[in-house]
């Protein structure tokens, strides 16, 4: 059966090669946006993502806080009261404000300034962040983050030891992280002290605080309980308030349609271009089809022929689309574009392959179920 569904394959050439196009472009097109998605969707969720996942197991915002890149600050005394919730083990203030920063070239730009209390930094960098230095050069006077993806967006070749200005006020690179993105602006991590002395804000406000909560099965009613003494605040689970904040961004701007739509139209089109040019194929070869079925096939083996070219089409197109989007995730990741191709993306892209190419299938093996033996004489 592979043998046979192989050489129909190869001895079509020209249109062999239209139908593993059109999957080719099919699947590379719906792998890129999906990876850009997620990439946005990442970035999107960087403030809860960044943060310490040793420490922050929950976050208390302002009440009408939907999306962690915009949050109101209010009174620090909340950082102590809520220690005393059953199952907050730590509770970590801390401070999230935009400023302005400017280089020795000249050129300024917006940021926002991220700090937490030394040495826990509950709200990030995380570790695995970090690509050069380390949390401790944080604690030094002046000593703040930048990463090493928003030189272009700063204007600026940053390196350790670079000297620049915060809203007016010196201050130095003393660690650079990777990958530690911010959606509108550059995120700049140093610690809740400095962070006020930059921004400006006052002892007396945080921007939110972080909770720890060991016991996994204790965050809901940790969640719960502070929802219901304080009536200003509201409590979010790390992992909802990144997805609330995502899914707030994505409606907000569309882009959650936009990159639905383009997924879609991509399977679409790939559908109907690879399944017009196997029926073209299919014509074409109609009388070596009507001489298997002459010779004794059966209507299921000419459909499990035609599916099993199909499937030889998917998969050799799959690889060739992996390799381009392996291609393009690399020259993409030194324009500080971060393509993640997981497992289960790479999963799905198979199996959206699949569907295109065996599904695309069924009007070949309309038209063959209708073939007489007798037509190979004609």
């Amino acid at each position: 059966m592979l043998s046979t569904a192989y050489k129909f394959v190869r001895f079509e050439k020209s249109k062999s090669m239209g139908i593993l196009t059109a999957i080719i472009i099919s699947i590379y097109l719906i792998g890129i946006e999906l990876g850009m998605f997620f990439y946005l969707a990442d970035i999107i969720g960087g403030i809860v993502g960044n943060a310490n996942p040793k420490y922050a197991q929950v976050f208390v915002v302002k009440r009408q806080t939907e999306n962690a890149n915009q949050v109101s600050p209010f009174d620090v005394r909340w950082v102590n009261q809520l220690r005393s919730i059953e199952g907050v083990d730590e509770t970590h203030g801390f401070i999230m404000t935009n400023v302005s920063v400017k280089f020795p070239n000249g050129k300024d730009a917006p940021a926002m300034i991220i700090g937490s209390d030394y040495p826990a930094m509950a709200a990030g960098p995380s570790s695995d962040l970090i690509y050069s230095g380390s949390l401790q050069d944080l604690a030094e006077p002046e000593i703040v983050s930048t990463d090493y993806y928003d030189n272009k967006t700063l204007r600026y070749d940053i390196q350790p030891g670079t000297r620049f200005e915060i809203n007016g006020k010196s201050a130095t690179v003393g660690l650079i992280t990777r990958d530690a993105k911010g959606f509108n602006t550059p995120y700049i991590y140093t610690t809740s002290d400095k962070a006020r002395y930059y921004s400006g804000l006052s002892s007396s406000l945080v921007s939110g605080i972080i909770l720890t909560v060991k016991d996994p099965t204790k965050i809901e009613s940790v969640v719960s309980q502070i929802n219901s003494i304080a009536p200003d605040l509201k409590a979010w689970s790390a992992k909802e308030l990144r997805t609330a904040s995502i899914i707030n961004v994505m409606t907000a701007n569309n882009m959650g349609m936009s990159f639905a739509t383009l997924v879609l139209f991509g399977i679409i089109s790939g559908f109907f271009i690879v399944g017009l040019t196997m029926y073209s194929v299919t014509y074409d070869r109609i009388k070596d089809y009507g001489t298997l079925k002459a010779i004794g096939a059966s209507s299921s083996y000419i459909t499990r022929l035609v599916v099993t070219q199909s499937i030889i089409y998917a998969l050799i197109g799959y690889f060739i689309s992996l390799l381009l989007l392996i291609v393009s995730k690399i020259g993409m990741a030194n324009a500080g574009l971060i393509i993640s191709l997981t497992p289960t993306l790479l999963a799905f892209l198979l199996l959206t392959t699949v569907i295109i190419s065996a599904g695309s299938s069924y009007f070949s093996i309309r038209k063959l179920r209708k073939v007489e033996p007798s037509s190979v004489f004609r």
